[in-house]
């Protein structure tokens, strides 16, 4: 697991030494539009994801608290459809720990499958998401044999 990407609001892993076209990452804390470094780290998978050929993000939401409306209708109208453009298939989702966090992630995801055509499976937890990782990859990978 190779650190990519850290500052206050997430750390990205990719994962490629274990599993291929995986990045990993912890999102943390309150997200807003006009904060800088917030942006970074929304912004910076969006061509990792294209650069690297990731095809599955496990996205770790334990430590974030609040997604804000307005960050949720950024998201939805621009960081899916750009990710899921730039080759993305799948998010795999690890639900945060605190009650408003999981309403945030509930409400962050609520439509993405079905505007997007992003699979976003919900798992336990960071083995269960990778044990996962490697079906899909795996399954796709027949369906192009």
């Amino acid at each position: 697991m190779t650190k990519v990407f850290e500052n206050e609001y997430a750390e990205l892993y990719d994962l490629n030494d274990e599993i291929p076209s995986v990045l990993f990452g912890y999102w943390k804390g309150f997200w807003e539009l006009t904060d800088p470094e917030a942006m970074k780290a929304l912004l910076f998978p969006l061509e990792y994801v294209k650069e690297k050929g990731i095809k599955i993000m496990l996205t770790d939401y334990t430590y974030l608290d609040v997604v804000s409306e307005e960050v949720n209708q950024w998201l939805s109208g621009y960081w899916f459809p750009t990710v899921v453009k730039n080759g993305l298939k799948s998010e795999i989702v690890i639900d945060s720990t605190a009650l408003i966090g999981q309403l945030s992630v509930e409400f962050m995801y609520e439509n993405v499958s079905e505007s997007t055509g992003l699979f976003t499976p919900m798992v336990q937890n960071f083995e269960e998401g990778k044990e996962l990782a490697i079906k899909l990859l795996k399954a796709w990978e027949q369906e192009n044999n």
